[in-house]
């Protein structure tokens, strides 16, 4: 499958909006352009990298994916742009075909992982010894790999994995080449021993089965991403692959009306607090895991500085305090508030909170936070955004407020006229502001949501 970032794609013709230098050293000004040959992430390295044919030469771009300037997820759009689609009316632009069904005479491709070529049998239920090769696998034992899960996973370099069937529990870390520069593509992952009160704490939390085929709206930063994801209780088993299908069957049944939140809530099995290896060490691999156990200790009682701290976009409870501040009486002040902050992280709070807030708060709140988003998005700046042409300097936070109107489905004629008109005068100073609104627009008129001025 061909690699798409923000906007960018293979074969893409792009022109330098604005001048950088990648890792290697090579800079671009503004207005140089060429077609993207090749694009991907380097998980080994945590980069992207591109190739960029220009004038008949290749040259081989890297960008860092924790880069806080530059080209970086979420920001290609600021550094690279592409031709503008054409069409007839720009009012009636058409909606993309739709994705391809599998059926049993095309079904999806899978993938089996090359494993190591001595037997792990002796390590199935403990942990491996500190550099063990499992070749391509995540988990030390002899079990079929279609049985293994990662656990729920805050960022880290390090993974975390889990057998269904015969309960060994591996961290690893990966290693490997893409072959874009050698010719030879390789992967292997190695375990990480960790200390044995670590090892039994984390292993208590839900295994997953994250669906990365499902798409944003829009090219967007990953932060707002939200993949379908299935939980596993620690004590999800299952010996035998044919028992797969029905646990799966019936995990997605049981969460399916539940809030991220919730299901983290129904399927984590830690009753103790962290091991002080991890508690006492702020810059171990695998804080992310103490950062969530802390997340799913508070309440909506809870300091209310806590809670925006968790419920910032990058941290691992954010679902679980954005929640919690969702069902505060005071939660709508605090979420306008944010939403219409000067700080992107705290916007970031703001959208989160207005998408994890639940049924009752939400139709409490839709008569004043319907018109309170159509104003905010009136009041923005139109000042151009320095050196990227056609953007605005309130791009950012335009955009999370037209996530904010489509995660509530607030789709009644008080949203849809003036967010229609919205969208026409916002065209003439940032094309993209204009195309999502757009998505918007066709989204909550296909599936209409509770009115903003419908009683509780």
């Amino acid at each position: 499958m061909a690699c798409t970032i923000d906007h960018l794609h293979i074969d893409q013709p792009v022109t330098v909006l604005r001048d950088f230098t990648d890792l290697a050293g090579h800079t671009l000004r503004a207005g140089d352009q060429g077609v993207i040959r090749g694009l991907g992430l380097d998980t080994t390295r945590m980069e992207i990298w591109m190739e960029l044919e220009q004038d008949g030469a290749r040259t081989p771009l890297r960008f860092a994916l924790a880069a806080r300037d530059g080209p970086r997820n979420g920001r290609m759009r600021d550094y690279f742009g592409v031709p503008e689609p054409e069409y007839a009316d720009p009012e009636t632009q058409p909606p993309p075909p739709p994705a391809p069904t599998p059926s049993p005479s095309h079904p999806p491709p899978t993938y089996t992982p090359r494993r190591p070529e001595t037997s792990l049998q002796a390590h199935m239920g403990k942990q491996a010894p500190d550099d063990t090769s499992l070749a391509e696998t995540r988990v030390a034992c002899d079990c079929d790999p279609a049985l293994h899960r990662e656990l729920i996973s805050p960022r880290s370099e390090l993974t975390v994995a889990a057998c269904l069937a015969c309960g060994t529990v591996t961290c690893t870390r990966s290693f490997g080449d893409d072959g874009r520069f050698t010719g030879s593509a390789w992967q292997e992952n190695r375990t990480v021993a960790l200390p044995g009160p670590v090892h039994r704490w984390i292993s208590g939390w839900p295994r997953v089965r994250v669906d990365y085929t499902a798409h944003a709206r829009w090219p967007m930063g990953a932060d707002f991403v939200r993949y379908p994801t299935l939980y596993y209780p620690a004590d999800s088993c299952c010996t035998r692959l044919d028992q797969l299908a029905p646990l799966e069957a019936r995990l997605a049944r049981e969460q399916a009306d539940l809030s991220v939140a919730t299901r983290l809530r129904t399927t984590h099995r830690i009753k103790s607090p962290p091991p002080a290896d991890l508690l006492n060490n702020p810059s171990h691999p695998l804080r992310g895991y103490v950062l969530l156990w802390q997340a799913l200790q508070l309440d909506p009682a809870s300091d209310l500085a806590d809670l925006l701290h968790h419920a910032q976009p990058r941290s691992p409870g954010s679902p679980i305090a954005a929640e919690l501040i969702a069902r505060r009486a005071d939660a709508l002040e605090i979420l306008l508030q944010a939403l219409d902050s000067p700080d992107p992280t705290r916007q970031g709070i703001g959208f989160l909170i207005a998408r994890e807030m639940p049924a009752p708060q939400l139709a409490t709140a839709a008569p004043r936070l319907a018109p309170a988003l159509i104003q905010l998005l009136e009041t923005l700046s139109l000042a151009p955004l320095a050196e990227v042409p056609g953007a605005i300097a309130d791009r950012g936070k335009g955009e999370l407020l037209l996530l904010t109107l489509a995660e509530l489905k607030l789709s009644t004629p008080d949203i849809l006229t003036p967010l229609s008109t919205w969208m026409r005068k916002i065209s003439r100073h940032d094309g993209f502001l204009a195309d999502c609104a757009r998505t918007v627009l066709r989204e909550l008129d296909t599936h209409p949501g509770p009115s903003p001025n419908s009683s509780p």
